[in-house]
């Protein structure tokens, strides 16, 4: 016979020890129901034995319980046998990093390529021009192009020797008062003034001898 829960009155199947609905023990409401005393029967009314009842298969759609396995009504939201609640709670909806923006590649628009041995030297104009000269740690100079590993100690280089500003599409290029000087093109340009340059100029500083080229 079907069994009362005491907590919700939901009625269960018989056997079960906890509640489809609500989860709550059953064994109690069984154990009341055991102790009511059946009617005495006289030997006319006792009825003739059944065979046993065949047992059905699953319910369509039914529940199984991942602790003790027991298959459940589809309704069901608690075991009937270990009361384990069958509704997972949901889980956490899984988000995704978005990947670092990728750097733009830095551009090079020109070039200086040392005339003895075709090295190039990019120049960077991230800060609008370029210093050219020798790093000196002692005096905490750096340049952004250093001439030093080109031989540019031996040619008269100076730390500051000249700078290349970029304006726009035009490049010009200024002497900072080195000890050697700067040629464009053969000719000694006047310190702290900035003269048109353009692609496929020679430039020498010193006896260090570079030619200027604009990358396409």
């Amino acid at each position: 016979m079907p069994i009362k829960c005491p907590q919700c009155g939901m009625e269960n199947l018989d056997g079960a020890l906890f509640c489809d609905e609500c989860g709550a023990s059953l064994t109690e409401a069984a154990a009341q129901s055991s102790e009511i005393a059946p009617a005495e029967l006289k030997p006319s009314e006792v009825e003739p034995e059944m065979p046993p009842k065949e047992v059905a298969p699953p319910a369509v759609g039914a529940i199984k319980c991942q602790t003790c396995g027991h298959e459940n009504p589809p309704d069901a939201r608690f075991c009937e046998i270990c009361g384990v609640s069958l509704t997972a709670p949901a889980g956490p909806t899984p988000t995704f990093a978005e990947p670092p923006p990728v750097a733009p590649p830095i551009v090079v628009p020109a070039v200086l390529i040392i005339s003895e041995t075709g090295t190039e030297l990019p120049l960077d104009f991230s800060k609008g021009e370029v210093l050219i000269g020798r790093a000196d740690p002692v005096s905490r100079v750096f340049p952004d192009v250093d001439l030093t590993p080109h031989g540019g100690y031996d040619a008269g280089v100076s730390r500051k020797h000249c700078r290349i500003i970029k304006q726009g599409d035009q490049f010009f290029v200024e002497d900072l008062q080195s000890t050697n000087g700067t040629k464009l093109n053969g000719q000694f340009i006047p310190p702290n003034q900035m003269q048109p340059l353009k692609s496929g100029d020679v430039l020498e500083f010193g006896v260090l001898k570079v030619t200027f080229k604009v990358k396409s």
